[in-house]
């Protein structure tokens, strides 16, 4: 990611301060990890052992990280930046007693999700959810991200695209594969995004895990462009998809269009 930012800007431009982007880099490393070594961090950041070294040790006098032996982990001191986003954007804000209320109503876990800006509109980022049980192999929370191109929450944000934009992602495909059922061509992927953007609203049956099943619906800002999108999940031995385009469709309707006039009035 951060040579992809330096490439962008072809180091042309003076504000770009690659000490501090090496430096969220290494906080980044962290994700779904609770501890790490320098090695590891420098692994997975793709930065010298040398540079995450010494952004470990800022962290670490800065309060951010501790340091236990030759591991690092997170502090309390990252907690309100994330509370930060939480209170001061307005779907964050609302979002939560939303999902709270579709998850308490149907009984199926229920999250609100958006870009996760840092991967330009290959990932989406859980900003709230509400779980029943965990449905699939990796425990999601608010913070988790997944791939867009075979989540419902991300076609329905796909889909949102202006044209140049989607354009731009689809240039990546081939996708991986993720089941049998994944759709990975630039060109299937494209009618599946036209079908959304028509109908309204995005299903996914074990294209992201085998036996997962998920709708998602827009969530539109006062101008009317994709602001995010909130879905429901279930297995497939649990509900069948008329269940969720007849009971949990309206359901999610009703929950967008409430925060649609609640985020944004």
């Amino acid at each position: 990611m951060l040579e992809k930012v330096k490439e962008n800007l072809s180091g042309a431009d003076p504000r770009f301060m690659t000490s501090l982007a090496r430096g969220l880099e290494v906080l980044r490393t962290f994700e779904n990890r609770t501890t790490l070594t320098v090695s590891q961090a420098a692994k997975m950041a793709g930065l010298p052992r040398s540079a995450v070294a010494r952004c470990l040790f800022t962290l670490e006098q800065l309060g951010y990280v501790a340091a236990t032996g030759t591991t690092y982990s997170l502090r309390p001191a990252m907690l309100p930046l994330a509370r930060a986003f939480a209170v001061g954007n307005p779907l964050a804000r609302d979002g939560q007693r939303v999902v709270d209320a579709v998850r308490d109503r149907l009984g199926e876990s229920c999250s609100l999700a958006m870009f996760d800006s840092r991967s330009g509109h290959s990932q989406v980022v859980y900003v709230c959810r509400a779980e029943t049980a965990r449905i699939i192999s990796v425990p999601l929370f608010s913070g988790s991200t997944l791939p867009s191109y075979s989540t419902s929450n991300g076609r329905v944000l796909l889909s949102g695209l202006n044209d140049v934009a989607l354009n731009a992602f689809l240039a990546m495909a081939p996708f991986p594969a993720y089941t049998s059922k994944t759709l990975t061509s630039a060109h299937a992927l494209r009618a599946e995004l036209v079908r959304i953007q028509t109908q309204g609203w995005a299903l996914t049956d074990g294209e992201f895990e085998a036996g997962l099943r998920s709708i998602a619906v827009p969530v539109c800002d006062a101008s009317g462009s994709v602001a995010a999108a909130i879905n429901l999940a279930t297995q497939s031995n649990q509900r069948q998809l008329d269940w969720l385009t007849n009971t949990a469709l309206p359901e999610l309707q009703a929950a967008a269009a409430h925060l649609s006039r609640s985020s944004f009035r």
